[in-house]
């Protein structure tokens, strides 16, 4: 009796999955041919939905992202690391046959005077005409003048040691931030002659002018 009643219900039970199993897939089938679009749903992945890349080995690289997943709908599939060459930019290399270089036109310069608050330094001139070609390599490397005439006023202070200590751009004209900054730095630091007071300031005046060709 107890063998007969266990027979029905295995049976039973196995009669009750056969007809879920089978609702479920009518369900399916409905949805698929109700709505075309919904048969991509099915089965779905909860992870990446729009599909996984993966590395050849069973192991997952990375879920993919729309657009990846629409081309290769359509036929050709990007990659996704590719980028687009940038574009040939006129400053970088040397100019083309139909491309005119920057017109810098030639330099000349006139350093000096130095101009000096209080006392003398007799030796400030000579000392900063010494680096002449260093001032006009700065402002030629920075983008030249853009008139026909530049200036850069370079001040600093001189203690007893003799030299140049805190020179700052007092006045630029015609010329970039970066050209003057660059003249201050050679200026820094350089020795220009004792002064006859214990610290003096003093004021340095390079002029550029640039050539008609």
């Amino acid at each position: 009796m107890i063998r007969t009643l266990g027979s029905r219900a295995i049976i039973l039970g196995f009669l009750a999955t056969a007809a879920l199993s089978a609702v479920t897939l009518g369900a399916l089938t409905q949805a698929r041919a109700d709505d075309p679009g919904k048969a991509n749903r099915y089965p779905y992945d909860p992870v990446c939905s729009w599909g996984r890349i993966a590395d050849g080995r069973g192991m997952m690289v990375r879920c993919m992202k729309q657009s990846e997943a629409e081309a290769l709908l359509a036929g050709a599939a990007p990659s996704p690391t590719a980028t687009p060459a940038p574009a040939p930019s006129s400053s970088d290399g040397p100019p083309g046959p139909d491309e005119e270089p920057p017109d810098v036109g030639k330099l000349t310069m006139d350093v000096g005077p130095v101009k000096v608050d209080s006392g003398t330094l007799p030796l400030a001139l000579k000392k900063l005409q010494a680096p002449s070609d260093r001032y006009l390599e700065c402002v030629e490397k920075h983008g030249g003048v853009t008139k026909a005439d530049g200036e850069v006023q370079v001040r600093f202070l001189v203690r007893e040691r003799g030299r140049a200590e805190g020179a700052v751009v007092k006045l630029r004209r015609a010329v970039s931030e970066k050209a003057a900054a660059c003249i201050a730095d050679v200026v820094d630091r350089r020795f220009v002659g004792h002064p006859d007071v214990p610290i003096v300031g003093a004021t340095l005046i390079v002029k550029f002018s640039k050539a008609a060709r």
